[in-house]
């Protein structure tokens, strides 16, 4: 009964020999090149999605951010003249959502609400930077604000 137990546990050992650069586990042959193989495609994988992230990163500045800057002043002077447009602004932020969904900017002549929640993304926290934002004028409940379509921030493309 012991010998048949022993037995049975040495049939059930894993049992690995290697014969040139083959290893031969249990009767069935593989290739250690294989492992070698796979993890070169892995790292060319990876190297092709590091290589596509810097070319986002490194892209140029958009065409819709190199328009001429608007004054937030003259917006909100002029609030019927620019409901609906597309502008640029630039200034520093100088309050934001703790979730990045909304900042207010300041350009020195007035500050103005930005949010960039109805287009589906998020700043970080930049509070005291400056930022350039390309969107739309609209006005809530009275108050003119930015619907933002791209933030840009310190070099950084936010859309």
């Amino acid at each position: 009964m012991i010998l048949h137990r022993i037995k049975h546990f040495e049939s059930s050992v894993k049992k690995e020999k290697v014969v040139d650069h083959r290893i031969e586990t249990n009767g069935i042959v593989g290739d250690k090149r294989m492992n070698w193989n796979k993890l070169i495609r892995l790292l060319f994988l990876l190297s092709l999605a590091t290589a596509a992230i810097q070319a986002i990163h490194a892209k140029d500045i958009p065409s819709e951010l190199k328009s001429e800057s608007v004054e937030i002043q003259n917006i909100l002077q002029n609030e019927s003249a620019y409901d609906g447009k597309l502008v640029v602004i630039e200034g520093k932020i100088v309050d934001e959502c703790g979730s990045g969904c909304w900042f207010i900017i300041d350009d020195g002549t007035a500050n103005i609400y930005v949010d960039i929640l109805p287009n589906n993304f998020v700043i970080p926290q930049k509070r005291g930077s400056n930022a350039k934002v390309y969107g739309e004028v609209t006005t809530k409940n009275g108050d003119t604000m930015i619907i933002g379509k791209m933030v840009e921030i310190g070099g950084e493309i936010y859309s």
